[in-house]
């Protein structure tokens, strides 16, 4: 039992390899090559600015601009997706407003 099959020899092997060829790995994509060194780019620009925004403010003796902006795009953003998914804002009903019908009820 050499794992053949009876009555086959080795021949039925060598057409397998004939068929199915290992190829070389594909070459990486643009954005695999260069997502890691635009990563980087942007975390050394975000780190710039994030340290020109302490200086400037330290300067002028107020809070940092960076908490501010971050709130103002995600406000921003809510906004916008509330929007593009047709939200509308809720309607305030005043308390104080009765009905004629649920006044006579509580008098009666």
């Amino acid at each position: 039992m050499s794992g053949t099959v009876p009555g086959r020899g080795t021949e039925g092997r060598a057409d397998l390899s004939t068929h199915f060829r290992l190829l070389p790995p594909p070459e990486p994509g643009i954005w695999e090559r260069f997502g890691p060194f635009l990563r980087g780019a942007w975390a050394v620009l975000v780190l710039l600015a994030t340290a020109l925004d302490a200086l400037i403010t330290a300067f002028v003796g107020t809070g940092p601009l960076a908490p501010r902006m971050r709130r103002v795009g995600q406000v921003l953003g809510d906004e916008f997706r509330a929007g593009r998914a047709g939200a509308v804002e809720a309607e305030v009903i005043e308390d104080d407003v009765r009905d004629d019908r649920t006044s006579r009820r509580r008098s009666a």
